[in-house]
């Protein structure tokens, strides 16, 4: 059984859930899911148990190929490159669910990470932009949307290391980011620490993060939205309409089911019932 162990999602089994099956071809290897689900509603941070536990099958997988195949994944405990310095996007659900996770936590870390991802969020927001990248949002729209590529460069610059980051540790890693779940690096670290060279990144048969982020956009009725890690809890305390807003749990989760099976199609084949 996987999903969320909050309302509509993950419950135990019994007469009142429906069991989902959801099974992928990953590199080759079949990997099944049975999710059982509850008949009640269900909110969008309610899917992102789910989506952790797709995520951490699926990259069990390839980088168990990646290893087979004799490939070196020099990430580990204690390297923080890509913490201290990259771009990371949340989607919606995954922005609601780690407020939650933070509201859950000791009050001492509870307070420790609002001030810094704070401090983050107002040296962020007192930051303005390149004209080249205001001008190129300014511009963007559904079909034409903001180029990633050039935000992630403009964060870089900003030299902020992730909020959640304590002596090279992450302090959320059970509840980090999916985007931080799928990045791995093969060959040497060096490059990632802006040393010679450009990291190479292993690419992940399904990018979950972009999933979800669909999901969220057809249930709300909006735009694919993506929330930079450090504003997270701000943009939370902007959004408060969207925590509580419901579907039918069975609806959302066999939607997920085919979103993943739509994007993992591209390079193996899936079947969801």
């Amino acid at each position: 059984m996987v999903g969320g162990q909050s309302r509509g999602l993950g419950e135990t089994y019994n007469h009142g859930t429906e069991v989902i099956s959801l099974e992928l071809d990953i590199l080759g290897k079949k990997v099944n899911f049975r999710i059982g689900v509850g008949k009640g509603q269900a909110r969008l941070a309610d899917i992102v148990p789910l989506a952790r536990t797709l995520c951490t099958k699926i990259t069990d997988v390839v980088l168990d190929r990646m290893h087979s195949d004799g490939g070196h994944i020099p990430c580990c405990k204690g390297c923080s490159a890509c913490c201290s310095r990259c771009l990371v996007p949340l989607s919606v659900p995954e922005a609601l669910r780690l407020k939650e996770d933070i509201a859950a936590a000791p009050a001492y870390q509870r307070e420790s990470m609002w001030r810094a991802c704070l401090l983050a969020a107002r040296s962020i927001l007192s930051q303005r932009p390149p004209k080249p990248f205001m001008r190129r949002t300014a511009q963007a729209s559904p079909g034409n949307p903001v180029d990633l590529n050039l935000v992630s460069s403009w964060y870089t610059s900003l030299k902020l290391p992730c909020p959640f980051l304590y002596k090279d540790v992450c302090t959320i890693y059970e509840q980090r980011p999916l985007a931080c779940r799928e990045h791995f690096v093969i060959g040497s670290a060096r490059p990632c620490r802006g040393q010679r060279g450009i990291a190479e990144v292993v690419r992940m048969p399904v990018q979950l993060p972009n999933a979800l982020g669909q999901l969220a956009s057809e249930l709300e009725g909006t735009s694919v939205e993506a929330v930079i890690l450090p504003l997270a809890l701000v943009w939370c305390e902007e959004n408060l309409e969207r925590v509580e807003r419901t579907w039918p749990a069975p609806m959302m989760v066999k939607r997920f089911a085919e979103i993943v099976k739509a994007m993992a199609h591209k390079n193996s084949t899936a079947v969801v019932t």
